[in-house]
């Protein structure tokens, strides 16, 4: 099967209107300011060697390099942010959490149309990245989950887990504005994976 027929990538393309409007809002731009990386472009090599799979250029001219994943409201209940750890789980072959250069990552959970954010969060990759170098790559693999039937694993972090400082924006749907975390003191390292993580 190829990727594109899978039911990831079936989902990520239901969401990309939602994804486009949290950009848009969060970044001040209009849609057209936002730009993804397909296979068969040139700037595909970025998804491929760095896990950049969008660019928003601003009013400015300036420019945004980010990550994006709306995963199905069927595992909302886990409310985790999650990002692949090893490519293959077998061989230890790295994945996206050894490789990003994104400036962002967008991340959510659908509601149940599959069309629109039940709650996401926007996170300052660098920051993200800082804080759990601090557990070292041998504790965080411990914290591995397999990703279904793919030979790849995640690293889930409860989102509330994930420091106030890391996270650029966020939105529930309980709530009615986007929030903006300006907080960018380093608390110390609290225990990183504690619910639903054996």
């Amino acid at each position: 099967m190829r990727f594109e027929d899978t039911n990831e990538y079936q989902q990520s393309l239901r969401m990309r209107p939602a994804c486009d409007a949290v950009l848009c809002s969060v970044f001040g731009v209009q849609p057209d300011a936002i730009e993804r990386f397909e296979k068969g472009d040139p700037l595909f090599i970025l998804d491929q060697e760095h896990a950049i799979d969008v660019r928003v250029t601003l009013a400015n001219g300036t420019r945004l390099l980010g990550q994006e994943k709306a995963l199905s409201y069927k595992f909302y209940r886990y409310k985790t942010f999650t990002v692949e750890f090893w490519q293959n789980r077998y061989t230890k072959e790295p994945g996206e959490f050894f490789k990003i250069a994104s400036q962002f990552y967008l991340h959510g959970y659908s509601d149940e149309t599959g069309t629109s954010f039940i709650e996401w969060k926007i996170l300052n990759v660098l920051e993200l990245i800082n804080w759990l170098k601090g557990y070292g790559v041998d504790v965080l693999a411990t914290r591995v989950k397999p990703s279904g039937p793919s030979q790849a694993a995640f690293l889930p972090i409860p989102y509330d887990k994930i420091p106030k400082w890391i996270i650029h924006a966020e939105e529930c749907a309980d709530q009615s504005q986007v929030k903006t975390t300006t907080q960018h003191c380093l608390p110390p390292l609290p225990k990183l994976l504690t619910r639903g993580v054996s």
